[in-house]
């Protein structure tokens, strides 16, 4: 990264970061789409969604292959650690959103609860599919009937506009008759009315007048509307006023009364209590779930290869500081021109030069791992103890979501990416001169999925075992021959 980025190419950063999210959220949408038409095992069910979003990145195929080819002709001399600065950009991504945003918990959500039979997962995933089928279905049915009711309503339009001078001079006649006929019901309807009330018993027209309660006698009096006083005799059960001062209650309302007052006085002794509770636990209660997280989001950040990439860009990026790892061209640098070392370099030159030399190493320890970890995994075969053994493993193996992977990861993705990148460039998101930038975006577009999960799996399974990821592995990486040759050679034919 020191080497390859300058002030000049800084700019690369924000189309860099920008493809990497894009590819990441493609292989998600990819894995819920396979995951929604196909069976996975219910212990890979979150496992098929990170196979979809982290791709291998970091892997020593990609480093290789931009360096080879990033280093003949047609590019420029310099472009190879050019790629390798770019590529960093894209590791920087994996691992930012690997551990510090939590994308590994999505393996550990795996192992978590009961675990479910190929059956039981099957018959989820059709119960699913039925009622996105019926979903389907009813948006379909509406949008036929909003088309079927607009072409009605135009029809009816039609008629009523040829129907609507006939009936206008009709309307006219009709609206002077019943304002005749409405004025006539209209007196007959009074008359009756007054005919009714008249006719009406005295009783029936009484009403109680609001506040009329009297307690000035010995019993409570109710005031009609005639003014007519009423004996009111309260029935069983409710409060007899007997004086002014005086109120007495029934046994009733005594016993009720009673209890809501101690039920009053344990909901008090309650919440007293749990007051009491709550300040002891808040003092000694640890931090709270978001600061943990965001601690541990910062924790997971102190690692080799980002503190690696967060030291290297102000080197590279502050002349005076990189002139002290690197011979910069005086045209270059305005500022004053550093003294070299005895050895002729500069002074800090040594330092560059050894993690230069440790990090060849990256390529053979990353074969290393790649073994170990296909070494470890339990591949699918007919090895079993016997027929009924044979047949349940390939009956239990998820065979569409397998296949429906490697061509999304593989296949899909690419065409994808190339069109987004492409797109990119005539827009002018993407500088068209910066082939290199071109060539490692459409790159990264079709790698497999990571080998980490492997290790993450094997991890989280509390066996130290990754039963069902080998199966989309493995055809993953053999097609990938295939397809990375396909895929760089379709991407120079586009940049050159």
């Amino acid at each position: 990264m020191v080497p390859a980025f300058t002030p000049q190419n800084i700019r690369a950063l924000g189309p860099l970061i920008v493809v990497g999210c894009i590819y990441q959220a493609l292989g998600l949408v990819l894995a819920l789409i396979i995951r929604e038409f196909f069976w996975v095992p219910h212990r890979f069910r979150s496992g098929l969604i990170f196979a979809g979003i982290w791709s291998n990145w970091g892997d020593w195929k990609a480093i290789a292959i931009i360096l080879s080819v990033a280093a003949t002709a047609p590019f420029k001399a310099g472009d190879g650690d050019l790629g390798v600065a770019y590529i960093s950009i894209f590791i920087l991504l994996f691992n930012v959103t690997l551990f510090p945003l939590g994308g590994h918990l999505l393996i550990a959500n795996d192992f978590k609860g009961s675990d479910k039979t190929p059956e039981q997962v099957k018959e989820e995933l059709k119960r699913r599919q039925n009622s996105w089928f019926s979903w389907c279905a009813k948006l379909l049915r509406l949008i036929f009937l909003q088309k079927r009711t607009s072409l009605v309503g135009r029809q009816t339009d039609v008629e009523g506009s040829h129907k609507g001078e006939n009936e206008t001079e009709s309307r006219l006649s009709h609206d002077k008759i019943a304002k005749e006929e409405q004025g006539s019901v209209h007196c007959s309807a009074e008359e009756e009315v007054t005919t009714r009330i008249v006719d009406r018993p005295q009783h029936v027209r009484h009403t109680i007048s609001c506040g009329a309660l009297s307690n000035t006698g010995d019993q409570a009096s109710v005031l009609t509307g005639d003014d007519t006083p009423v004996d009111y005799i309260p029935s069983p059960g409710y409060i007899t006023a007997t004086t002014p001062d005086e109120v007495s209650t029934t046994p009733t309302a005594a016993i009720v009364a009673t209890k809501d007052k101690e039920f009053n006085e344990q909901l008090s002794l309650k919440e007293s209590q749990t007051t009491t509770t709550a300040t002891t636990n808040d003092a000694s209660s640890p931090p709270s779930t978001l600061t943990s997280r965001f601690l541990g989001s910062l924790r997971a950040l102190v690692s080799p290869i980002t503190i690696a990439m967060f030291v290297a860009f102000p080197i590279a990026l502050i002349q005076p500081l990189k002139s002290l790892f690197l011979e910069l061209e005086e045209s270059s640098s305005s500022s004053p021109r550093i003294p070299n070392a005895p050895d002729g370099k500069p002074p800090l030159y040594f330092i560059l030069d050894t993690t230069s030399f440790l990090g060849g190493a990256s390529i053979p320890l990353g074969l290393i791992c790649l073994g170990a970890a296909f070494a470890s995994l339990k591949i699918p075969s007919r090895g079993g103890s016997g027929a009924g053994n044979e047949n349940t493993r390939n009956q239990s193996l998820p065979v569409g979501a397998i296949a429906s992977m490697a061509v999304a990861k593989l296949v899909v993705s690419p065409v994808l990416g190339i069109l987004i990148v492409n797109g990119f460039v005539k827009i002018g998101f993407i500088d068209e001169d910066d082939k290199v930038l071109r060539f490692v975006a459409m790159f990264f577009s079709g790698m497999p999925t990571s080998t980490s999960q492997v290790l993450l799996t094997q991890v989280y399974s509390g066996t130290g075992e990754a039963e069902h990821l080998s199966a989309f592995l493995i055809p993953q990486y053999a097609l990938m021959f295939v397809s990375t040759t396909a895929l760089t050679a379709y991407s120079l034919h586009t940049i050159f």
